[in-house]
């Protein structure tokens, strides 16, 4: 029989700096991420995007191998000593075995992959002692071999719902007792090849307007979190802070495009209803894409809870998913519901969408609708411990 999860620790990197303290201070103030880029060259005029601030490597890394981290990699890592910290977890007094890791990311180590095969167009051959960082389980092998951990992992691609899927993986094994605490989470990166494809495909905003008939497109982003899950009973035991409870929970399947949204919001409608039926907060993945926010809107019709869409200040990535589950788990710890940075009344569809300003409000249950291109959705259900 399985036993109740418990979220205990929250790691975050994200345009607001490193720690959940910086992430939830900013969103709750309604204040934006998004900035004009200053990584990689860009034309004048290109849209703005949520970067990380540099982060010190010395900071994160204790080994010799992790010298030669990736930067998603180090997003990864990063979040999970930062989560083990907010947990009150020494991580050498955890039993390796018993201790999981699943991390989740769309696209991975962009940034080096891009060097890599410009050298490799150009002269025919490239650096091997890069190609380790290319793989798609990199973040997963950096952070177990950083952290020392033995016990169950998994590295998740899910597009847009890979941190949802890292975190219902790892409230699996927390849930069934294979581990006994497990990290979970994820990780995505900005790329000047990808930004761009995008910025000349219009398909990115200067200002995303999540929910509001304005929207006109989205904005990039980067950045992690990891969430610390224990068995209820075991977090009560050693006295820990409790931000939530998480529910084991199944994805499904809708019909669509392969690189496009459902088209069919009363199939989405159905299969969220269960799930939202009792929620005080909706976390939604709407950023500012007219399809993506219209099949939300639709789906989420004549619902009551209150909506609040966090990728509008924090940029739009495989991953940021986590970052929802994260606010989430907030939104019911401080009983505060976030604004939705870019959107103005009225919302579609007569949402009940948080605007303005953040709004106290007891949160029982807050539920992350997880949805992905090609139709994969993966919802995530938080509730007050």
């Amino acid at each position: 029989m399985s036993v109740p999860v418990a979220i205990t620790g929250l790691g975050v990197v994200s345009a607001f700096g490193h720690g959940v303290e910086s992430f939830w201070r900013a969103l709750t103030a309604g204040e934006s991420g998004l900035r004009p880029i200053d990584r990689f060259p860009v034309a004048p005029g290109t849209a703005p995007a949520a970067a990380v601030p540099p982060m010190v490597v010395h900071d994160h890394v204790r080994t010799p191998v992790g010298r030669r981290i990736d930067r998603v990699s180090l997003f990864a890592l990063a979040a999970c000593r930062l989560a083990a910290q907010d947990a009150g977890l020494a991580l050498g007094g955890l039993p390796p075995a018993r201790t999981g890791l699943v991390l989740g990311s769309a696209y991975g180590n962009l940034e080096e992959t891009a060097t890599f095969l410009d050298r490799l167009f150009a002269r025919g051959t490239a650096n091997p002692l890069l190609f380790p960082n290319l793989v798609m389980n990199a973040p997963l092998s950096y952070a177990s071999l950083e952290l020392g951990l033995t016990g169950p992992g998994a590295m998740i691609s899910a597009g847009e719902v890979s941190g949802e899927g890292a975190i219902a993986c790892g409230t699996d094994l927390v849930a069934e007792r294979v581990a006994d605490v497990c990290f979970a989470g994820g990780a995505d990166e900005l790329s000047e090849p990808f930004h761009r494809a995008l910025d000349e495909a219009r398909r990115l905003s200067r200002t995303p307007h999540p929910l509001d008939g304005r929207a006109d497109g989205f904005a990039l982003g980067e950045g992690a979190a990891v969430l610390v899950l224990e068995p209820l009973t075991r977090a009560r035991a050693r006295g820990a802070r409790l931000y939530a409870t998480v529910a084991p929970a199944s994805g499904f399947s809708l019909p669509a495009p392969v690189h496009g949204w459902p088209h069919d919001a009363a199939a989405l409608a159905a299969r969220l209803a269960p799930m939202i039926a009792d929620a005080d907060l909706v976390v939604a993945a709407a950023n500012g894409d007219r399809a993506l926010d219209a099949l939300e809107a639709d789906a989420c019709r004549g619902r009551t809870p209150a909506v609040t869409a966090p990728r509008g200040a924090t940029g739009s990535f495989g991953s940021a998913g986590a970052l929802a589950v994260a606010t989430a788990a907030l939104a019911v710890a401080h009983g505060l519901l976030p604004p939705t940075v870019g959107h103005a009344p009225p919302a579609r569809r007569g949402l009940d969408v948080v605007a303005g300003r953040a709004r106290r409000a007891a949160v029982r249950v807050a539920v992350v609708d997880g949805l992905a291109r090609g139709g994969a959705c993966r919802p995530i259900r938080v509730e007050a411990a």
